[in-house]
């Protein structure tokens, strides 16, 4: 080592032209981390050109059948008779609304109960069919009938839809 004039001693093959060499030295190692990291969010799923993923919110009430009562006003032993066997809730702050999952013990229950509720006909929406309307969105999964109910005053079937949107994720399989 000899002494600069203008500093510290340095090493003479720091100052010669072996400077590139330990900047490529010290640089590596965050070379390395910033591909892994890249590599584990894309393999992950970290990145990709899906739609992300919605995070389904927990039901307020999960009702069996012999506790319908807590939420089914004067409805509940025919609500048991016709095979509903559990009752979830949720309520909605956008938009203001009620939604209920009643699942049923088989797929003809839970059609014919769709039926009662909403009327035979059906409108484009959710799940394997539907009735939807401003006020009020029902629909069928499998043996799940779903029923939104706006608060009222408030309007929009394309808000209710985002709802039930939404909500999917959280309802019981039945297949």
């Amino acid at each position: 080592m000899r002494k600069d004039p203008n500093g510290p001693k340095v090493p003479e093959m720091v100052r010669g032209g072996r400077a590139w060499l330990v900047g490529l030295a010290l640089a590596a190692p965050l070379v390395l981390l910033t591909a892994w990291l890249v590599r584990g969010a894309l393999t992950a799923g970290g990145v990709s050109d899906r739609r992300p993923s919605v995070v389904a919110p927990s039901p307020t009430l999960d009702l069996p059948a012999n506790r319908l009562e807590e939420r089914v006003d004067g409805g509940a032993d025919a609500l048991r008779a016709a095979g509903c066997r559990r009752l979830l809730y949720w309520r909605s702050e956008d938009p203001p609304a009620d939604a209920e999952a009643l699942v049923f013990d088989t797929v003809a229950h839970a059609r014919a109960a769709l039926e009662r509720e909403a009327g035979h006909e059906r409108t484009a929406g959710p799940g394997d069919e539907a009735q939807v309307s401003d006020q009020a969105a029902y629909f069928r999964r499998g043996a799940v009938v779903v029923r939104l109910i706006a608060d009222p005053g408030v309007t929009g079937s394309g808000r209710l839809l985002k709802v039930a949107e939404r909500l999917a994720p959280a309802l019981p399989r039945t297949d």
